[in-house]
């Protein structure tokens, strides 16, 4: 296999050899002088422990910070591409165990500039967006709220708003408009709520909703909100404890009226929109179905392979979506309906919590875990849409009693940054948030000092955001943290000629016999991750 070729070894310093004890003694006072340096060196690039990376000493509230440079070591990691496994020695944070690093290179590029970050000793930043203008963040659990955060400020929220305190979070983003949704439930589980803001709204929502129905094993979260490109359209999910049915609701973004709803028995675990809102994809368990947000009638519906932590995508103009589970399965538009183009699946592999598709279809990607070995490794796979092959992968490897679980993945528009967020493991074996462009190198990550719970991309793939919590998901534990990277800018890539129309909302709904609503398996829950009712499921093997 083609490996990048080891680097050039450093030369050593060494005294010439001449006689006389004159010459001993200059050759002496010569290794003295290159000692100092190197120390001098050696210090520069591994300061203390300090500055920005850990937790601020305040007794409440959230801490915004710039960190200071100079703090990352080296990490290791292997990609695999259809030339080979390429090696490359990547930046990490401070926590790395120094008997954990190698001696090969570090990689030539940047993995992102830290501009800002914040964080909480009691909230965990269970949900991100970023829009042309701020960062939302999403806080759960003690001191649940919504903040907004300029992109080019410090960290300091423009405003913040909560109707509870306490509870759980969503939000979602417009990346065209000036528009985003807030979804909201209490402590207890039986209040839940969905609001309307800009950012100029300074902390007063622009409208609310509260559900009719609620569920408190099911607590609102980012996946089940939605904003559509254009800022037309938001639209949520919310289950009933009472009657066990699950609701889409549609709204107008501008006045927060209801354009339809759609009821139905099996579960709802999130929702994603079309650039203009007109379709909506929503996840059931194993089932993805399209559904016309006009009138709330399925346009078109498949079965993936496997429920629980399962999210699914769709992009820009409806045409290409994926779907995730024990495979990875990408639908394209052939003008009539949808018909599979990418069939992929590795043994013991789990699809479903982190993948995602550009905006423009060309892209496609999922973080797979191995559920096997208790998400002690795992892979980015890319895929190119309009040739249906892989572009290349990434594996990641790690030890310890912590699951590195994949949780979530964002694109920037014409798929050449794409970041994917997991748990971590016990020992930050990689990134809790990895940034790659569409030759799979890592352009960027994010070291959290817990485990990552959100991520998201810009339009132009220039700014990358995660939020976290302070310590694993699989320990129990307060606090955490939202920070944004900039990265280096990407090429624009070639566009790749294609035919395919784009899909409107008037397919038959006969296109395809809707699958049986039965998953095909039936995961088994993980040990809690934090202290709330909803952990991730951990899927069995077929």
């Amino acid at each position: 296999m083609k490996k990048k070729s080891n680097p050039q070894p450093r030369p050593a310093c060494l005294p010439a050899r001449e006689g006389g004890f004159f010459n001993l003694r200059v050759s002496i006072g010569l290794l003295t002088v290159v000692a100092g340096l190197l120390f001098v060196l050696f210090a520069t690039a591994n300061p203390s422990k300090g500055g920005g990376r850990g937790f601020g000493a305040r007794s409440n509230g959230p801490t915004p910070s710039r960190p200071s440079s100079g703090q990352l070591t080296g990490r290791t990691f292997a990609r695999v591409t259809p030339n080979g496994v390429i090696t490359e020695n990547l930046l990490g944070s401070e926590r790395q165990d120094p008997t954990r690093a190698t001696s090969e290179r570090f990689v030539l590029g940047p993995l992102g500039n830290t501009l800002w970050q914040v964080d909480d000793l009691n909230a965990i930043a269970d949900g991100v967006a970023i829009d042309a203008n701020d960062v939302w963040g999403a806080w759960t659990l003690q001191g649940a709220r919504l903040s907004a955060y300029p992109i080019g400020g410090d960290g300091t929220p423009d405003f913040e708003f909560s109707s509870f305190g306490s509870g759980n979070s969503g939000v979602a983003s417009a990346k065209g408009a000036d528009r985003m949704a807030y979804m909201e439930s209490n402590a207890a589980g039986t209040d839940f709520r969905v609001h309307g803001f800009r950012s100029t709204s300074a902390g007063v929502p622009d409208w609310s909703f509260p559900f009719p129905v609620s569920d408190p094993n099911l607590p609102a979260s980012s996946k089940k909100v939605a904003v559509s490109y254009d800022g037309s359209t938001v639209a949520s999910v919310v289950s009933d404890s009472v009657t066990q049915n699950s609701t889409l609701y549609v709204f107008e973004a501008d006045t927060g009226a209801v354009r339809s709803s759609w009821t139905d028995p099996l579960r709802m675990d999130a929702v994603d929109l079309t650039d203009d809102g007109s379709i909506a994809l929503v996840t059931q368990d194993n089932l993805a179905v399209l559904v016309d947000t006009s009138n709330g009638n399925t346009l078109f519906s498949v079965a993936g392979s496997g429920a629980g932590n399962i999210f699914y995508r769709i992009s820009g103009d409806g045409s290409v979506f994926v779907t995730g589970g024990f495979n990875f399965d990408v639908y394209k538009y052939d003008g009539t309906t949808y018909q599979r183009v990418i069939h992929f699946t590795r043994p013991s592999s789990w699809f479903g919590g982190a993948a995602i598709v550009s905006r423009d279809g060309s892209t496609v990607g999922s973080f797979a875990g191995n559920y096997a070995n208790n998400w002690l490794t795992g892979e980015v796979f890319l895929f190119d849409v309009a040739s249906a092959q892989m572009i290349g992968s990434y594996p990641v490897s790690g030890t310890g009693q912590y699951q590195g679980t994949p949780v979530g993945a964002e694109s920037n528009d014409n798929g050449t940054v794409m970041a994917f967020a997991s748990w971590g493991t016990e020992f930050h074996d990689w990134p809790e948030v990895m940034v790659f462009n569409r030759n799979v190198d890592l352009i960027g990550a994010i070291n959290f000092p817990g485990s990552a719970f959100g991520v998201d991309v810009s339009t132009d793939g220039q700014y990358v955001v995660g939020g976290s919590k302070a310590v694993h998901a699989n320990q129990f534990g307060s606090g955490g943290r939202i920070e944004l990277i900039q990265l280096q800018p990407q090429p624009t890539p070639t566009p790749t000629p294609t035919t395919t129309p784009s899909p409107t909302v008037t397919p038959t709904a006969t296109a395809t016999t809707t699958p049986t609503a039965t998953p095909t398996t039936t995961p088994r829950a993980t040990p809690l991750p934090r202290p709330r009712p909803s952990p991730h499921p951990r899927p069995t093997p077929p």
